[in-house]
């Protein structure tokens, strides 16, 4: 049985707002609308659903569709995997083979068509759901991509590199189109209406507009960086970073709201994800033991942890939107889904 919450009334009021309007994909004038992934209720894990050996090595990402139909998994076999989740089990779809370099971060787009890679051979690639060619190679960084991230229309997007760059995309003329000076190596960005928000190895999170070229707020977290995620209302930012703690920062003052931390919670790399649930009631992040912590974001207290499957460090963690399912990857190779 799983534990249901109610979400909370600022995401139900964000929710309600949730055609934005964009580009065509042909670039034209026609408008484009994407609905948002709307979660009434999360499901707390307390079960496996599948498991499955899922790459020839280590994975290091894992991202659901917004539909949540879908779970794309990568890591340093090169390859990006989508699975199936419909009845809670995983099932091969597609494998996209093509990067010469480890995958280290994917992303849907909006509407669920494309999936965009960050990789070790400083690119970016843009793979098209249903198709096995790369659609698009993303050039310019000069060492390795460790983020990317669409906006809220499919052909824009903002990837971070250790080359201390955060650059903006066009993806009709499939050019940079901005490139941010960012000053320390970036682990994770993401994108948050007109702002760019990075996270660094000099254990700062840095904001920048997308309308002005300056940095225009820096948060300090204590220790490196390994992940960023933004609330579903876009009022809270979740960092987690080397300390082997998981910050909630207040957008609105950006200032640290909480903490999180646990008795054999220790962050396993500089690129450890942790997340938000899809109704911004729970934290949830993976730990060097191949545990997963869950903690409530209301009490500040540790919910849950899920131990046994992962026999080492867990390197990413997504949740679906409709707030289901849980996808868990890491240095096993194995590709985990919880329920």
């Amino acid at each position: 049985m799983c534990e249901r919450r109610k979400s909370n009334s600022g995401f139900s009021a964000f929710a309600s707002s949730r055609l934005k309007r964009g580009n065509s994909v042909s670039g034209g004038s026609v408008d484009q609308y994407c609905r948002l992934p709307s979660c009434v209720a999360t499901c707390l894990p307390s079960s496996v659903a599948d498991e499955q050996e899922g790459h020839l090595s280590e994975i290091h990402a894992v991202t659901f569709s917004p539909n949540s139909g879908l779970l794309a998994t990568g890591g340093t076999d090169r390859l990006i995997k989508l699975w199936s989740v419909a009845g809670g089990c995983l099932e091969k779809k597609e494998t996209f083979d093509g990067s010469s370099g480890s995958i280290t971060s994917l992303a849907f787009d909006p509407l669920g068509r494309c999936v965009l890679a960050a990789t070790y051979d400083n690119a970016a690639q843009l793979w098209k759901v249903g198709d096995s060619k790369i659609k698009e190679i993303l050039t310019g960084h000069t060492n390795k991509v460790t983020a990317a991230q669409f906006r809220s229309t499919w052909h824009q997007a903002v990837t971070g590199s250790q080359d201390r760059t955060v650059k903006e995309w066009d993806l009709v003329k499939v050019a940079c189109s901005r490139t941010i000076q960012v000053f320390s190596y970036c682990n994770d960005v993401v994108c948050c209406n007109n702002v760019i928000v990075s996270g660094h190895h000099d254990k700062m999170i840095r904001f920048w507009d997308s309308r002005d070229s300056r940095c225009i707020q820096v948060v300090p977290v204590g220790a490196k960086v390994t992940s960023l995620s933004l609330s579903p209302d876009q009022l809270q930012l979740l960092s987690c970073s080397r300390d082997n703690a998981l910050k909630v920062i207040d957008l609105r003052m950006h200032t640290v709201q909480q903490v999180f931390r646990a008795d054999g919670f220790k962050c396993g790399s500089d690129a450890t994800k942790a997340v938000f649930s899809p109704d911004k009631s729970y934290a949830l992040a993976g730990s060097s033991n191949g545990t997963l912590f869950l903690w409530d974001i209301t009490t500040g207290k540790l919910e849950k942890s899920l131990a046994g499957i992962h026999r080492s460090s867990v390197n990413a963690v997504a949740w679906s939107p409709s707030g289901v399912h849980i996808g868990s990857v890491g240095r096993c190779r194995k590709v985990v889904l919880w329920r």
